[in-house]
């Protein structure tokens, strides 16, 4: 089974579709220079406890920082692209990091984050971008790093419902993280878009 992960929601209609279409896990991206950021804290709450029991609640950050304590006990799982300076994360809360492959080099530096991960997740990379750039991610890479690691390797990076199962087929990756791919415009999620995304991966599981 790949699971799905659908990020970048900001808005309660859209973690409803989400969630009724089958995501395994919804991301709120907390960098405010993000189009999808999700704005103040207390907005960010009412999409957290939006999200029914048995699907996870991902806050995704370019570089890390803290939360207020109650935000914490809210999240299932942090993803990040670079460490921030003296943030504790709770216990509970399942660590993901990002990484943007360029090179066989960059796969081997890569390796060393499973130390302090529970998953790692390919992404494209960007100059100046941390992430929801619509660009394609390097499968050849992704698929060196799926080879190699321990951790479970996760899929993102200009993945639409059109190319996910050839992704699926050529990385095999635990699981694809999708957001730009199924919008109608940045931080509006396009409910047919997303429904079909995850219909594709579902019948892709099936056989089908």
């Amino acid at each position: 089974m790949v699971r799905v992960k659908v990020c970048g929601l900001t808005c309660l209609e859209d973690v409803d579709a989400v969630v009724r279409s089958g995501a395994n896990a919804v991301g709120f991206v907390l960098e405010p220079n993000s189009p999808r950021y999700v704005g103040d804290l207390d907005r960010l709450v009412s999409l957290l406890r939006r999200v029914p029991p048995f699907v996870s609640r991902v806050a995704v950050f370019g570089v890390l920082r803290d939360l207020p304590g109650d935000i914490w006990r809210e999240v299932d799982v942090v993803q990040f692209l670079e460490p921030g300076e003296s943030v504790s994360i709770p216990e509970w809360v399942r660590v993901v990091r990002a990484v943007r492959l360029r090179s066989a080099d960059e796969v081997q530096q890569a390796m060393r984050l499973q130390e302090e991960a529970d998953a790692l997740l390919v992404d494209a990379y960007h100059p100046t971008r941390l992430g929801g750039t619509g660009a394609t991610a390097d499968w050849r890479l992704a698929c060196l790093l799926r080879d190699l690691a321990e951790k479970p390797v996760i899929l993102a990076g200009g993945l639409t419902p059109s190319n996910v199962i050839d992704a699926i087929v050529e990385v095999q990756p635990y699981a694809v993280d999708v957001s730009s791919g199924v919008e109608s415009a940045p931080g509006k999620k396009d409910h047919l878009k997303v429904k079909e995304f995850i219909a594709n991966v579902r019948r892709f599981a099936d056989g089908s």
